[in-house]
């Protein structure tokens, strides 16, 4: 069994869709963050052709990772003049405690929403079910 899939009595889970779900990603947007971080920093084009996949998928997948907090653009200036952009992954570290701090965060909401329900309420359920 792999330590990145997580058997649940209702469904499994694995690394890459914990990390969609807490931070709202598509599963390419994951596999672009874990290869920038293989080679932080990277330039779009280079994760393009390391991915086999057109430069603006890499740039769109690079701004919802830039909007999840999972990656950072620098701005690099030219001598001769003209900049380019290099991406950097934050750590796998700073991403897991990320992700701890969130599940932690759902498993006290889920506890709260849970005592807020009473007899009435899953009877209400039930009989919706039937």
């Amino acid at each position: 069994m792999s330590k990145l899939v997580l058997n649940m009595p209702c469904s499994t889970f694995t690394l890459e869709s914990i990390m969609c779900c807490v931070f709202g990603l598509k599963a390419f947007d994951v596999a672009v963050y874990f290869e920038i971080l293989k080679n932080n920093p990277s330039k779009i084009n280079e994760v393009a052709d390391s991915l086999n996949r057109d430069r603006s998928t890499i740039q769109r997948s690079a701004q919802n990772l830039i909007n999840a907090g999972l990656l950072v653009r620098k701005q690099i200036n030219i001598k001769e003049g003209g900049y380019f952009y290099k991406y950097e992954a934050i750590s796998f570290l700073e991403v897991k405690e990320l992700v701890k701090k969130s599940m932690e965060q759902w498993c006290i909401e889920v506890r709260n929403w849970i005592d807020e329900i009473d007899e009435n309420d899953a009877k209400e359920v039930f009989m919706d079910l039937i």
